[in-house]
């Protein structure tokens, strides 16, 4: 029988589905953000790569549980999302982004109003460089574009900073019925092979340091809780939702 697994399809995880096999058995499905969820709650794929606010939204019409293998948080400095704005900016007004749905256009906003006590306007950004979209814009929330010459934030420190745990990003999740030893081998298998638990980063001029953690861990799900927490707290999400491990472990 084919396994069937969903990712999405921006590159920014890319790392957890790496090692796409040829084999007849697994079929990797990249689609949006959004369709993960719902092709897991469908039973059209067994687990899917969700966000903390498709697991929250998910959790409401199916049983969902997590299965502690690869997944993506930002603990701190960590070069993956940016922030980018004019460097004569004071405030900002109007923000560019990837999509409106995604996981990280939300996040951004609350940070920007926890941190900053601002709530900018947001609209999808097109296709073009971000020096480009900056000129119909104040900021752009952009990822893998490294422009040193732009004023910018690194979000997954600003987060931290702001909220004292991790940006957690994707992690693994299949509906109870289904969770099994061979489907936590699979979604192992499909990682990059030499992808370390956790990757620090460090930039030497001003000091920074962070680190992004590839595999579900301790700091993955205290994020988690956290992070749905604050969803719920500003209607992003419509419960409170279990952080529940596929072996029956509540760390909620």
């Amino acid at each position: 029988m084919c396994l069937r697994l969903a990712a999405p399809i921006d590159p920014l995880y890319n790392p957890l589905v790496e090692a796409t096999t040829s084999s007849p058995d697994i079929m990797l499905l990249r689609v949006s953000e959004e369709e993960c969820a719902a092709l897991v709650a469908a039973k059209e794929v067994e687990a899917a790569l969700l966000s903390p606010l498709s697991y929250g939204r998910a959790t409401e019409v199916a049983d969902f549980w997590i299965l502690p293998g690869p997944a993506l948080a930002l603990e701190g400095y960590t070069e993956r999302v940016w922030l980018y704005f004019r460097s004569d900016l004071h405030t900002i007004e109007r923000c560019a982004v990837p999509s409106l749905q995604h996981f990280l256009t939300q996040a951004l906003r609350l940070l920007l109003m926890e941190a900053y006590d601002i709530e900018p306007s947001y609209a999808e950004r097109p296709a073009t460089s971000v020096h480009e979209s900056l000129r119909h814009a104040d900021a752009v929330l952009s990822w893998y574009e490294d422009i040193p010459d732009l004023s910018r934030l690194d979000v997954g420190e600003e987060w931290f900073a702001a909220f004292a745990h991790a940006l957690p990003l994707a992690f693994w999740s299949c509906r109870a019925e289904v969770a099994s030893p061979k489907l936590l081998r699979s979604i192992n298998d499909l990682a990059r092979p030499t992808l370390p638990e956790s990757e620090t980063i460090t930039e030497s001029s001003p000091y920074r340091q962070g680190a992004i953690h590839w595999r579900w861990s301790a700091t993955i799900a205290n994020a988690v809780h956290e992070t749905l927490l604050l969803l719920y707290y500003h209607g992003l999400v419509p419960c409170v939702s279990e952080v529940k491990l596929w072996d029956g472990v509540s760390l909620s």
